[in-house]
């Protein structure tokens, strides 16, 4: 249970107030629970029902101090504890009510009083409280005692007493003074742990003023859920406002996605930066002031973000000098490599320099005085070094090698090994990474495959487009001329206009998938949820496909997996619909003959949409390109079965709007299943 918007009022990570409050919560709640369960335990014993008042008080102030700290009211909830005399009059005074023994009454009355004391000592923050709640027990004690003729009995301190062998009245007024010294010793430790804590921020506050940071602190909110609700800015110092040119008042616990617009524009995407994923740091340029800031965040508390704004804009500048200058003498040696070396004619290193400490970490004496055959090539390479050495030598000329080279990190580079001769007896080898050119050019084949596939699978599927618009269009015209002709019956007329009506609906199907693609590709279908009677939905589905598809050769069938009429699930019905259509029309397509099932089954909050046919199925190297645009698992089957071959594309998209996934399991000549789920409400 989250009761944080009781602590609204309290400021501070360390308000002590704001942790009572927590505690003065949870015990108020058990106490209206313990007196819950005692009510219905006495009120079902007749012997024991002239206990439930006493009870009912207890319970009452419970309650009672609840309901003032909803109210925002913690001394009013503390100063209940006042009522306890009327409680101990119901549980002790009164003898009807009592439910101690005579001789106990005097030790049950002073362990409350007690108890009252302790609780004064733990949430009180006045003495007076304390004081007030003396003077009240001391006048509930002599009552009873007054009443029960026990004030000047002798024998009482003895019998009577709870601590020590002395009058009650002597023993309460020593026990409430002990607790007014530890409240007192208490309140002072705290008194002086507020005042240090207050050095402590006034110092943070001057260092802050000081500081040649600009320093920005935020709390984050949260909703009732303990979701993040957003930010509050809850102080900056004066190098921050005079950075941003903005008054503290202006964004002093403003909320940031107001406020941040104004103070950064669009330098950086604080959403990500700050509220999303709290970066530790980051650098960021801010165009309205021209200057380069490094941000440093951290989190000394949950829900706490301090960012400190470092002025980087010189650094930048003679980094970016730096940079310039390394540019220039980079494009100037160029040609120089990150590693070369000096070999001798018999393969033994003499010298070793690298630029580029990260590709080879090896330090000199790991090398010098080592032959190739020594660093860890494979003989074949080690034994081509060799030769091109002695080549290289004797011919004065350049020789190229490319090997590999894996470094401690596990991670394999590509080297080119570039062999020129210093000498009659010496040879340079300077070694360069070429893994990111390799790399490159393996991605630009796979880019040119992948193009050339594209093409290719565009170009296939247009001319199928083409062919099936061509198709209907042929007969619609051609039989719209026979139709208009009086050369014909009117019963030839009439099977004229059914042939055009037909492919004319075959042609709206057509460019409906068409449309149905490019507003999937653009994101146009929108999510629109209802309610849908799921059994009246799949009965207009079968009864639409129940003519055209049940013959001779193919069943057609409904499952149905819960039998009420008024079962319903909440989503788009309109996108439910298109999916189960293409569905169906893909098992017409490639089923010839045998059964076509489609319905639903229940699986625990969810039902599962399924199409179950016992056409040509799927080869299973098809499996993952059969849901792509411009894939048709087959040409020649394509060509066969007529289509755009786009019905299960659309179906994938039209499953995930609707926050699904469609699946299929399928084997060649045996068939295909072809489902999905979707909660029951959403």
């Amino acid at each position: 249970m989250d009761f944080d918007f009781l602590f609204q009022n309290y400021e501070g990570v360390f308000s002590l107030t704001k942790w009572k409050t927590k505690v003065l919560t949870f015990f108020s709640l058990a106490g209206i629970i313990t007196t819950v369960i005692l009510t219905v335990a006495f009120a079902f014993n007749i012997n024991q029902t002239k206990y439930l008042p006493g009870i009912i008080v207890l319970g009452s102030m419970f309650v009672l101090g609840l309901i003032f700290l909803f109210k925002g009211n913690y001394k009013a909830s503390v100063r209940i504890i006042y009522f306890l005399p009327v409680v101990l009059y119901f549980l002790y005074i009164n003898s009807y009510y009592s439910i101690i023994e005579n001789g106990k009454i005097v030790p049950g009355l002073l362990t409350f009083i007690y108890f009252g004391f302790f609780f004064l000592l733990v949430f009180s923050e006045s003495i007076f409280t304390i004081v007030i709640f003396y003077a009240e027990s001391l006048l509930t004690l002599i009552y009873y005692l007054y009443t029960n003729e026990l004030l000047f009995n002798k024998a009482l301190p003895i019998s009577k007493s709870v601590f020590f062998p002395m009058h009650p009245i002597l023993e309460l007024t020593i026990i409430a003074a002990l607790f007014l010294l530890l409240f007192t010793y208490f309140n002072s430790l705290f008194q002086k742990f507020s005042t240090e804590r207050n050095k402590v921020k006034t110092l943070i506050k001057e260092s802050l003023k000081q500081i040649n940071m600009g320093v920005m602190i935020l709390t984050i909110t949260r909703d009732k859920h303990g979701e993040k609700s957003g930010m509050v800015i809850r102080q900056t110092n004066s190098y921050f406002e005079r950075i941003f040119k903005i008054r503290k008042s202006e964004i002093a616990d403003m909320e940031y996605s107001d406020i941040f617009p104004v103070i950064f524009h669009d330098s950086f995407n604080w959403q990500d930066s700050y509220f999303h994923n709290c970066k530790n740091s980051f650098h960021v340029y801010f165009d309205h002031i021209e200057k380069w800031f490094f941000v440093n965040n951290i989190t000394p508390a949950d829900d706490l973000i301090i960012s400190f704004f470092t002025n980087i804009t010189d650094l930048k500048s003679e980094i970016s000098r730096l940079q310039t200058r390394e540019n220039r003498l980079t494009n100037l040696m160029g040609s120089l490599p990150d590693i070369f070396f000096i070999i001798e004619k018999d393969g033994t290193y003499i010298d070793y320099v690298s630029n580029n400490p990260e590709l080879m970490k090896l330090s000199q004496k790991d090398i010098i005085g080592k032959t190739i055959f020594d660093m860890g090539f494979s003989n074949p390479m080690a034994y081509q070094i060799y030769t091109s050495i002695q080549y290289v030598i004797e011919n004065d000329n350049i020789e190229t090698i490319e090997y590999g080279m894996e470094l401690s990190n596990g991670k394999t580079l590509i080297f080119e090994m570039r062999l020129a001769k210093l000498n009659e007896k010496q040879v340079i080898s300077i070694g360069r990474d070429i893994t990111t050119n390799k790399e490159y050019q393996y991605q630009l084949i796979e880019a040119k495959k992948k193009t050339e596939e594209a093409n290719r699978l565009k170009s296939s599927f247009l001319e199928n487009i083409s062919h099936e618009i061509r198709t209907p269009m042929n007969a619609i015209l051609g039989f719209s001329n026979m139709a208009i002709s009086n050369y014909y019956s009117e019963e030839e007329k009439n099977n004229f206009l059914q042939i055009i009506l037909k492919n004319s609906e075959y042609l709206m199907d057509v460019i409906t998938n068409i449309i149905d693609m490019s507003e999937i590709e653009s994101g146009s279908f929108t999510y629109n949820p209802s309610t849908i009677f799921v059994n009246e939905m799949f009965m207009n589905v079968y009864q639409k496909y129940y003519n055209k598809i049940n013959n001779n050769n193919i069943q057609f069938k409904l499952s149905i997996g819960n039998k009420s009429p008024d079962f319903t699930i909440v989503n788009d019905n309109y996108l439910i619909l298109k999916i189960i259509n293409h569905l169906i029309e893909n098992a017409i397509k490639f089923t010839k003959n045998g059964t076509i099932i489609f319905g639903y089954e229940m699986e625990g909050d969810n039902i599962k949409i399924f199409t179950r046919d016992t056409g040509i199925g799927i080869d299973k190297k098809d499996h993952e390109t059969i849901f792509e645009f411009f894939r048709q698992v087959d040409n020649r089957i394509s060509r066969s079965y007529s289509g755009t071959g786009a019905g299960l594309r659309i179906v994938k998209g039209l499953t995930e709007i609707i926050g699904s996934k469609i699946e299929f399991e399928s084997e060649p000549e045996k068939g295909s299943v072809f489902y999905f789920c979707i909660p029951i409400s959403n």
